[in-house]
């Protein structure tokens, strides 16, 4: 078989495309935060993971600014050799101060972040990985990385103690999970996860990328929120959500902290964080503790736009963040909404399988503090519109029938094929 030959026969993308429904990939030519430039129209920015609205804020955008101008505009190495600026282990310090931890570790990216530790302590002899089946694919990728194969899925907290009761103790366990997951909004039960910890010993690892910046006092995440923040070995949050920036990091003690720098892959082989990106981070991290206002905005604007969007009859399947699904289920329908939205004002984007199971489709929307009660009337206006042009599901994603493991090129036809092209049409290409 010719290598590239799954890249000729690719042809999903295109098929979307011809039928006039491909919501992706948008080319943004300006933004400031809660608004966006897209083919010369101003858009109300409803699909974006900048919670706090701090990607404009004066203090980020002069220490970014400033870095630059001292740092130059990347680190040329990986931080193992000439990349490793003061401003990395400056924020470093202040990570672990903040967070509760020991020590902590940047990384380029927060996806470069998973990967690697997960991947580096999913490695250990014998080691056997528990990943909740709503985790991050960097999550997954992490444990598909791990040299060990023995990586387990389960749903809830009870499906892991039934796994997880097999055996008296699991000190060779990593249980790997989101502390908010980032489709859907619902938070982790990382209370009950420690309950099982206490009792059969496992390693906790915590993607927290989207509870840390939103939940806890001053936003330092989803285990402070719950009151277990020192029973989680590693803790990992990225800079590229509330921290405005791009970028990720992990805490936790020292000693494993100092065991990831010198053998986690993924910074060792990796350039550095650029220097701007550092500088912007550090000042939103400085914002976050010293400005509670931005949080009040933040939970007042989320809470507004979800009594709107509910009362419209869209169902947000009990999130508790500021990210609000709207639980659309057919994929097809899902994107003809957004792309409607769009022409509409309103920018927001599609969750289709793999992000969420098959048939079970949401706009994923976010609310930010930079919102106004303007912006969000326009994006629930546009709602109310689509609303009336679509039929709404009427049961919740909780009460369908799990949906069956699929291939995505059977997810797209499936969606052209409720789109109205027939099967002719899709054998020849064209819709």
């Amino acid at each position: 078989m010719d290598i590239l030959e799954p890249c000729y026969g690719y042809r999903e993308s295109q098929l979307v495309k011809m039928a006039g429904i491909f919501p992706y990939f948008q080319p943004i030519s300006s933004s400031d935060g809660p608004t966006v430039t897209v083919d010369g129209r101003t858009l109300v920015m409803l699909g974006s993971n900048n919670y706090l609205g701090l990607t404009h804020h004066k203090d980020v955008l002069k220490e970014a600014h400033a870095a630059l101008d001292r740092y130059g505009t990347g680190c040329t190495g990986s931080r193992f050799l000439n990349g490793n600026l003061d401003i990395h282990e400056q924020m470093e310090k202040e990570l672990a101060e903040f967070t509760g931890k020991e020590a902590a570790l940047v990384f380029g990216s927060g996806f470069l972040a998973n990967l690697g530790v997960v991947g580096l302590l999913g490695s250990a002899p014998d080691a056997v990985i528990f990943s909740a089946s709503e985790n991050h694919a960097s999550l997954y990728d992490g444990a598909r990385m791990a040299l060990s194969p023995r990586t387990r899925v389960y749903r809830d907290v009870a499906d892991l103690e039934r796994q997880l009761s097999k055996k008296a103790s699991w000190s060779n366990a990593l249980v790997v999970t989101d502390g908010v997951f980032s489709m859907t909004g619902r938070v982790a039960d990382l209370r009950g996860i420690v309950e099982l910890k206490r009792r059969y010993g496992f390693c906790l690892y915590v993607d927290d990328a989207h509870g840390f910046g939103v939940l806890g006092q001053n936003g330092r995440g989803t285990a402070a929120s719950q009151g277990v923040n020192d029973e989680v070995d590693v803790l990992f949050g990225t800079f590229s959500k509330s921290l405005a920036s791009a970028g990720g990091f992990v805490a936790g003690e020292a000693r494993v902290i100092e065991y990831l720098r010198h053998r986690t892959r993924t910074l060792i082989f990796s350039a550095g964080l650029p220097p701007a990106s550092t500088g912007a981070a550090h000042a939103a991290l400085n914002v976050m503790r010293t400005d509670p206002t931005i949080f009040t905005r933040m939970w007042e604007n989320a809470e507004y736009f979800r009594k709107g969007v509910e009362k419209i009859g869209y169902q947000t399947l009990g999130t508790a963040t500021p990210i609000i699904p709207l639980f659309i289920g057919s994929e097809a329908r899902a994107f003809r909404m957004c792309c409607d939205a769009i022409a509409l004002g309103m920018f927001a984007t599609p969750a289709v399988y793999p992000a969420v199971p098959k048939g079970h489709a949401v706009i994923r929307t976010s609310v930010t503090a930079a919102h106004t009660r303007e912006q969000l009337d326009m994006g629930l206006s546009v709602l109310a519109t689509l609303a009336e042009r679509y039929p709404l599901p009427s049961v919740d994603a909780a009460t369908l029938p799990p949906a069956r493991d699929t291939d995505l090129a059977d997810t797209v036809k499936q969606m052209l094929l409720e789109h109205g092209a027939s099967l002719d049409d899709l054998a020849a290409g064209s819709v």
